[in-house]
C-alpha cells in the first residue's frame, strides 16, 4: 500500500480531527478519514461533473454546494470545443509570425509524436529536471 503524508497547519488539523470525531474514527485513524472524504469528494465531482446540483435541504430552507474548486470544474466542462477565440491585434500578429516560419520540431518530438501514429504506442519516456 502506497504511504500517503501531508503537510498541515493547525487550522487543518482541527479541522481534521472535527471530521474524524464526527465519523466515529478514532485518532490513529487518519488515512481512513481521508479515504472516506475522498470518496465523499469524488461523488461530488462526478455529481457536478454530469451537469447535477447538490443541494442541502432543510425544511423551506435549500442552500446549493458551492466552492471555487467546484466553480473550476463545472466551468472547465462549460467550455466547448468550437468556443468563439477572440484575439488582440498584437496576438494576431504574433500568431501570423509564429505561423510564417513554419513547424520544424526537435528530433525527440519527432520521435515522440511517430510513437504516437504506431498501432503498438509506447509513452514517451520523461524526465525531469532536478529542483535547485
Amino acid at each position: 500500500m502506497a504511504r500517503f503524508q501531508a503537510l498541515t497547519n493547525a487550522v487543518l488539523e482541527a479541522e481534521l480531527d472535527l471530521l474524524r470525531e464526527r465519523f466515529g474514527l478514532g485518532p490513529n485513524q487518519k488515512a481512513d478519514l481521508l479515504r472516506e472524504m475522498a470518496v465523499i469528494a469524488g461523488w461530488v465531482a462526478r455529481q457536478m461533473q454530469q451537469g447535477r446540483v447538490i443541494e442541502a435541504r432543510c425544511g423551506d430552507m435549500v442552500e446549493r454546494l458551492q466552492h471555487p474548486a467546484l466553480e473550476r470544474s463545472s466551468a472547465a466542462e462549460n467550455r466547448s470545443a468550437g468556443e468563439r477565440l477572440v484575439l488582440s491585434d498584437a496576438e494576431v500578429e504574433r500568431l501570423a509570425t509564429l505561423l510564417e516560419r513554419g513547424f520544424d520540431p526537435p528530433p525527440a518530438l519527432r520521435a515522440a509524436l511517430a510513437n504516437l501514429a504506431q498501432a503498438p504506442r509506447r509513452p514517451p519516456s520523461l524526465r525531469w529536471s532536478p529542483l535547485d
